[in-house]
């Protein structure tokens, strides 16, 4: 196997276990935005497919701006907002279309239908969790950083579930420490549906909203 062979397998081979463990790879949203287009740039280089790169980096900026991907969470969730997860599934998207990253089952046309009209109902009026989205519409094709849930279309359109829980530790009598109080499961934070732009997709549930308010 040649060199360029060799070197572009171990990438295609890290691509999915960035997504799964995006946390390894970046401390923050900027870092994940640079190990990610690193990747992708990298690829395309390989296989001579400049002008797709050149394509996803237009696509990137007209969704989110000059403030790049980690900007444009930044701007809603508030500079100290990490967002690593939501920043790599932004750029799994754009991985799996250029068949650089698989993911599981996709959504026919009526549960896709089903899944973006259910999701713009949450827009600021109720709290969501993680369970009650995958026992609607199953599992996800993708799920990146443990919290990120990735539905994809037969279409190729992707939606988002940006997942959330706190971690909450209280003194425990008699042990001398404190220990995590169990909850009741991650809340959905925000979803992400296809939109000409990033702030017209986005749709806050009330927690999201919440944050929105806090940041």
């Amino acid at each position: 196997m040649r060199p360029a062979t060799e070197l572009r397998q171990r990438w295609l081979e890290t691509v999915p276990s960035m997504m799964k463990r995006a946390g390894m790879y970046a401390s923050d949203g900027p870092q994940m935005e640079t190990v990610a287009r690193m990747f992708l740039e990298n690829l395309c280089f390989l296989d001579e497919r400049d002008e797709d790169f050149a394509a996803i980096r237009q696509t990137l900026g007209d969704r989110y701006g000059a403030c790049g991907v980690p900007g444009a969470f930044a701007q809603v969730f508030g500079s100290g907002s990490r967002c690593v997860e939501e920043v790599a599934s932004v750029y799994a998207e754009q991985f799996h279309r250029l068949g650089y990253l698989e993911v599981g089952g996709t959504l026919g046309e009526s549960e896709w239908a089903a899944l973006i009209d259910e999701a713009r109902t949450w827009s600021g009026q109720r709290d969501v969790r993680r369970d009650e989205v995958e026992a609607a519409f199953g599992p996800p094709g993708l799920v990146v950083g443990l919290r990120v849930l990735c539905y994809v279309s037969t279409a190729g359109e992707w939606a988002f579930f940006d997942c959330w829980e706190e971690t909450v530790r209280r003194y425990a009598p008699g042990k001398g420490c404190c220990e995590p109080v169990p909850g009741d499961g991650p809340l959905v934070r925000s979803v992400r549906v296809p939109a000409p732009d990033f702030r017209s997709g986005l749709v806050l549930t009330l927690f999201g909203a919440w944050v929105h308010r806090s940041a």
